[in-house]
């Protein structure tokens, strides 16, 4: 037998044993990380009740986001935190946001707690998962393109995703193709509509 016998049988098994180790830490790893990250359930986010004029200011302004797209026009509307959160809260096109979404903007930076269902993910272990949690961006939106402060290779796939669920919803599609930009500034969300 000779050195398959000592020496090569030995190196053999060693390896599998690191490979063995590598899966089984990869495993390990990853089911950490999926517990530690995501969950069986939702939560509830509260967001503070908008008060009726509150509410009317928010509804305000995206009537006037909707006419001046509506009728080809452009203008600039602003947004605080809280009129996005009242939009939220009380505008039908929203209502899967309600309950799972809280916006602040502070420094041109969007703070966003979420409860977001990861079912749409491709990976199976997600199914039935949430992500809860926070998300700190900045953005802009301009010629039909959104750009984030965080990560350059992220912006290609979100802009395809984006354009791509765009296509499935008329409405929210209609309205984006008349958005000519969109970014935060300060604590304000900046829309200003395209001329077409």
């Amino acid at each position: 037998m000779g050195c398959f016998a000592k020496g090569c049988l030995s190196l053999i098994i060693a390896g599998l044993v690191l490979v063995a180790v590598f899966v089984g830490g990869t495993f390990f790893v990853l089911n950490r990380a999926l517990n530690a990250f995501t969950s069986t359930q939702s939560v509830q986010i509260q967001v503070r009740q908008a008060t009726p004029t509150e509410r009317q200011v928010a509804k305000a302004k995206l009537d006037t986001l909707r006419s001046a797209a509506r009728n080809h026009q452009e203008a600039t509307i602003e947004f605080n935190a809280d009129e996005i959160n009242a939009l939220i809260a009380n505008e039908p096109e929203f209502r899967g946001a309600r309950g799972h979404m809280r916006v602040a903007i502070a420094n041109s930076i969007a703070s966003i707690d979420v409860s977001a269902p990861l079912d749409s993910m491709h990976w199976r272990r997600l199914k039935g998962r949430w992500f809860n949690g926070n998300i700190e961006f900045g953005f802009s939106y301009v010629d039909d393109n959104f750009s984030f402060d965080f990560m350059q290779s992220f912006d290609r796939s979100f802009n395809e995703s984006f354009h791509r669920e765009s296509a499935k919803h008329p409405d929210a599609n209609n309205l984006w193709r008349h958005v000519k930009m969109a970014s935060l500034q300060g604590d304000k969300l900046v829309v200003t509509t395209r001329t077409m």
